[in-house]
């Protein structure tokens, strides 16, 4: 029997690798990195080829039996290479746990629907 990864176990189905986990008193905090294809610009939709940078996110997530979660994200900056966009770059988002502009995992999303 295979054994489980802190991948599976935290992020199950989600593009990303964890680098790390430190439990801070009552906070569990786990450094990831995303793993995700490159994205695409949202405003007109071309695929990213090129980085610019990258950045760490810190994002709240669903807590762990009395643990709060705290997730530190290594996310990429992309430019967008298609002239006629108004976007220079975009930040990539990692489906099931980022989204845009939000400080929470989208897994808190669920717990207060």
């Amino acid at each position: 029997m295979a054994s489980k990864t802190f991948e599976d176990v935290l992020f199950p189905g989600i593009d990303v690798q964890v680098k790390g986990v430190n439990d801070c008193s009552d906070v569990l905090v786990v450094e990831a990195v995303s793993t995700v294809r490159p994205g695409r610009c949202p405003n007109c939709r071309k695929q990213a080829r090129r980085v610019h940078s990258t950045y760490q996110r810190t994002l709240e997530d669903r807590p762990l039996g009395s643990h709060r979660v705290t997730i530190r994200l290594r996310v990429r900056r992309y430019f967008c290479d298609r002239r006629s966009c108004s976007r220079t770059t975009f930040v990539e988002q990692v489906p099931g746990l980022s989204a845009r502009y939000r400080r929470s995992g989208t897994g808190l999303l669920n717990l207060n629907s």
